[in-house]
């Protein structure tokens, strides 16, 4: 569930300082340190477009798709032949985080370019493992297909509902 407190995370932040943002593009690299001080470190690209579209492509070490279309959120996961589908919670009222980004916890840092874009995103999460996400090659309100957001899970994929 880490990915969707990230997703609620990025969707506020964009909206934090009064921008007005209705596509992001950008790549982004995530470390993910250990209480040991081992880092693993992922990559990819992310697509976002306003209200509701999200896309996480990983693409180092591990291949992985997240995609997230209103409350609906889709992990497709080709090294494991498998699709997870789950939902946003209903208690996290999404309109009233956007209005209200003071709401974020205060455990995140946001980090912004000189155009008051999200540049990264640090925080601890629930087992003490220390994250920092870096955006990189941010593109700002560019046309984005809609086809991007949508997915064909192979018929031999495991589908898993949580």
């Amino acid at each position: 569930m880490k990915i969707i407190n990230i997703v609620f995370l990025l969707v506020i932040s964009l909206f934090a300082n009064e921008q007005h943002i209705n596509t992001l593009e950008a790549n982004f690299i995530q470390k993910v340190t250990n209480p040991s001080n081992k880092t693993i470190t992922y990559k990819g690209k992310i697509y976002i477009r306003q209200p509701n579209q999200m896309l996480w492509i990983y693409t180092t070490p591990i291949i992985k798709n997240v995609y997230m279309i209103g409350q609906q959120i889709i992990m497709v996961e080709p090294e494991l032949e498998q699709a997870i589908f789950t939902s946003l919670t209903k208690e996290i009222n999404l309109i009233e985080l956007i209005n209200n980004p003071s709401k974020v916890d205060k455990k995140y840092k946001l980090g912004y370019n000189k155009d008051g874009v999200i540049k990264s995103i640090s925080y601890k999460d629930e087992v003490d493992n220390n994250i920092l996400i870096e955006f990189k090659n941010i593109k700002v309100n560019k046309h984005i297909e809609n086809s991007i957001f949508f997915t064909n899970i192979p018929d031999d994929y495991d589908i898993i509902r949580k």
